[in-house]
């Protein structure tokens, strides 16, 4: 039996993932690509919400997480983080989810106006990136929650 570490479990889960997605769902404002992540089987899903979350986080923060779109799962990214004992970082995206959905609008509602980039604060007048760069900050000292492990330690779990 071949003993993969950390990187290379979630590596392998994370391609499974995404095998099935299809880059136009990127460029265009339905469901199909918001559908196909909530439908996979939960270790797929969560392994791909946790991976894209950090990795948005890493490179542009939750600005860039809110931005590209992958803000539409903010809420099961939040209920996965909670899942594998990342706590604190759940509770900065549900902070980061506050400020940039201030209004609490629905969220089949959340989700379409920022696939259409309709979220003036966000995308028009980015009075918000100050906000969520100090919680990107926060994120950064989180060290000790490790998200690779704790998703490790829960994947080898189920």
């Amino acid at each position: 039996m071949v003993n993969m570490n950390n990187t290379e479990i979630i590596q392998k889960k994370y391609a499974e993932a995404i095998k099935g997605i299809n880059e136009e769902w990127f460029t265009t404002v339905d469901s199909k690509w918001y559908s196909y992540i909530i439908n996979l089987p939960f270790h797929l899903r969560s392994t791909y919400l946790i991976v894209v979350f950090h990795n948005q986080i890493y490179n542009g923060g939750f600005h860039q997480f809110f931005v590209n779109g992958y803000g539409q799962f903010a809420k099961e990214t939040i209920n996965v983080l909670i899942k594998i004992g990342a706590l604190n970082k759940a509770e900065l995206l549900k902070k980061a989810l506050h400020i940039v959905n201030s209004d609490n609008k629905s969220d089949e509602v959340f989700r379409k106006e920022l696939l259409n980039k309709d979220i003036k604060s966000l995308f028009v007048e980015d009075f918000l990136f100050e906000s969520l760069d100090k919680l990107d900050t926060q994120y950064y000292a989180l060290e000790k929650e490790d998200l690779e492990k704790l998703l490790c330690n829960y994947l080898q779990c189920l």
